[in-house]
């Protein structure tokens, strides 16, 4: 056992995040090595651990939620932090765990990789990716060469002003 108070519940969209203060001295290994009995406690199917929590001494334990919150486009483009942003390349990616809107500045991230599992979401991040860059920027600042291996997802782009050939398939 380790003894720990909770000191703050946080709940994001998709996970409810626990954070506990431990005894000075407990080392982190410890608290790591009872995340199988945690899960069971809890009744959850997995959990995050994340042990020290940056910037503080508080331990968080990530919990998914019963009932995800769906996050609609829509709430982070029309939020201030997304209208508010100075980079016509910043692109909505989702909500922080304390329901804050993560954004990702496309031209500080050349190299990113959108990758998972079938229905993990892929299509929907490149959609939210596009969309974005389209609610920011005119037809004469953004010109898009879209390719789509699939032949099927990208074919409601076609008709925009801002790509420079019809999609490629």
């Amino acid at each position: 056992n380790v003894p720990a108070e909770v000191k703050n519940v946080t709940e994001g969209p998709s996970v409810t995040r626990f954070e506990l203060s431990v005894e000075k001295g407990v080392k982190v290994s410890r608290i790591t090595a009872l995340q199988d009995d945690i899960k069971m406690a809890l009744a959850a199917k997995d959990i995050r651990i994340e042990a020290p929590i940056p910037g503080t001494s508080l331990v968080g334990i990530e919990v998914p939620n019963q009932n995800p919150t769906k996050v609609n486009l829509r709430s982070i483009i029309e939020s201030p932090k997304f209208k508010n942003t100075e980079s016509k390349l910043k692109v909505a990616m989702g909500y922080r765990i304390n329901n804050e809107p993560l954004l990702m500045d496309i031209a500080k991230t050349p190299h990113a990789l959108i990758a998972g599992a079938t229905g993990s979401g892929k299509s929907v991040c490149i959609n939210s990716i596009l969309m974005s860059l389209l609610y920011k920027n005119h037809p004469e600042e953004l010109r898009l060469l879209l390719i789509d291996p699939k032949m099927v997802e990208l074919a409601p782009y076609n008709d925009l002003p801002h790509l420079v050939s019809p999609v490629i398939t």
